[in-house]
C-alpha cells in the first residue's frame, strides 16, 4: 500500500500537469447559475460539479447553508458552485495581516459580497472569523480532496484542518469530497487512520458516487 505521502506527491503532480496553459476567466451568469465572486478556471469542469452539487441539494429536499470551499488554482474548479446559493460558510484560513491561523476558523458569504485575498490563494470572506463550531450551522458539507474512495476514505492536504473541523458538524448532516474523476480510487488503497473522518459522497466533474459510509 503507498503511504499517504507518496499517494499526494502524485495526485499534485497530475494536477499541476492538468493546469497547465489553463487561464481564469471571468465567472459566467446564465439562468443557471448566479454570477460567482470566484473566477471560473474550466467552464465544463466548474458546470459538471455545479450541477452535480446542485442535484445532491435537491435531493435533500433544498440546502439552506452549505459548508463550501473556494479551490486553489491547483483543485477541481467549484467557481460555480458557489452561485448556486444565497449564503454560504467558507474557510478562512488567514487573519487580517495575512498569518496563517492556527485553528480552523469559518466566515459567512452571502451573494453580491466579493472575497478577499490576504497574499496568496485561495481568498476567504470578509468579516468575522468564526470558531470550527460554527460549522454546526450547516446542512452539507463540501471539502476539498487529493483522492477519496468508494469506503467513504478521503486523502486530504495533510494539515488535518477538515478532520479537526468535521468534529463539530452536526448529526447526520453529508460531507461531500470533490475530486477529478482519475482520483476516485478503489477501497483500500488509501491508508485510513483512527483521526479520519468518512465521507459520504464523492462528486467529481462528470458522477456523484456515494460511499458505503451511507
Amino acid at each position: 500500500m503507498a503511504t499517504k505521502t507518496t499517494l499526494r506527491a502524485e495526485v499534485r503532480s497530475r494536477r499541476r500537469a492538468r493546469r497547465v496553459g489553463t487561464p481564469a476567466v471571468e465567472a459566467l451568469s446564465t439562468p443557471e447559475f448566479i454570477p460567482s465572486p470566484i473566477p471560473v478556471r474550466d467552464r465544463a469542469e466548474a458546470s459538471g460539479i455545479a450541477r452535480q452539487i446542485h442535484a445532491l441539494a435537491s435531493s435533500m429536499g433544498g440546502v439552506a447553508l452549505p459548508a463550501l470551499f473556494v479551490p486553489t488554482p491547483l483543485e477541481p474548479d467549484i467557481s460555480l458552485t458557489l452561485g448556486l446559493f444565497e449564503r454560504a460558510l467558507l474557510p478562512v484560513l488567514l487573519d487580517e495581516a495575512g498569518a496563517p491561523l492556527g485553528a480552523p476558523r469559518w466566515g459567512l458569504w452571502e451573494a453580491g459580497r466579493a472575497l478577499v485575498t490576504l497574499g496568496r490563494p485561495p481568498a476567504q470572506p470578509d468579516g468575522e472569523a468564526r470558531g470550527a463550531k460554527s460549522l454546526k450551522e450547516a446542512d452539507l458539507i463540501v471539502t476539498p480532496a487529493l483522492a477519496a474512495s468508494a469506503d467513504g476514505t478521503r486523502l486530504g492536504q495533510g494539515g488535518g484542518w477538515y478532520d479537526r473541523a468535521l468534529m463539530h458538524r452536526s448529526p447526520g448532516v453529508p460531507v461531500v469530497a470533490v475530486v477529478f474523476d482519475d482520483e476516485v480510487l478503489e477501497p483500500g488503497i488509501i491508508p485510513a487512520e483512527p483521526h479520519d473522518v468518512p465521507v459520504d459522497a464523492i462528486v467529481t466533474p462528470t458522477r456523484t458516487i456515494t460511499t458505503s459510509v451511507r
